[in-house]
């Protein structure tokens, strides 16, 4: 079966990050548990949907910035990425940080993101809680 270009990820080359595949494994672990939380009726499916809906943008628009970076066209805002992360994108962004070595060495950038993750996860673990999400 012939895969389009366009969804062809070019394997980078040189060094891995550090964080290679502990990317992967959050990313994968944070939707498992969003699984598990559906299936023991803890979590709504319009939550679990809205996550995997925004990993796939997040992950999407890593792909393209990086696309960007290299062929030189024009950048995405890293406000745009971080917004999406906020929103319940970051386990995609995660898993295209691991996949494409988007973003990885950018240590100001990590702060931000890794702040989006905290400040989501508080906001969903508190909205559960309360029963908000129902």
């Amino acid at each position: 079966m012939h895969v389009p270009d366009v969804w062809k990820v070019p394997m980078p080359i040189g060094r891995r990050s550090r964080n290679a595949g502990f990317r992967t494994v959050a990313a994968t672990a944070a939707i498992g548990s969003l699984v598990a939380g559906w299936m023991a009726d803890l979590v709504p499916v319009s939550v679990l949907m809205a996550y995997c809906v925004l990993s796939c943008a997040g992950f999407a628009l890593y792909l393209h910035d990086k696309r960007a970076a290299r062929s030189g066209a024009m950048r995405m805002r890293e406000r745009t990425l971080h917004v999406v992360d906020l929103l319940g994108g970051w386990p995609g962004g995660l898993l295209a940080q691991d996949r494409v070595r988007h973003k990885t060495g950018k240590a100001a950038f990590q702060l931000v993101f890794w702040m989006t993750v905290a400040v989501n996860c508080a906001v969903l673990a508190w909205l559960l809680r309360a029963g908000h999400l129902a």
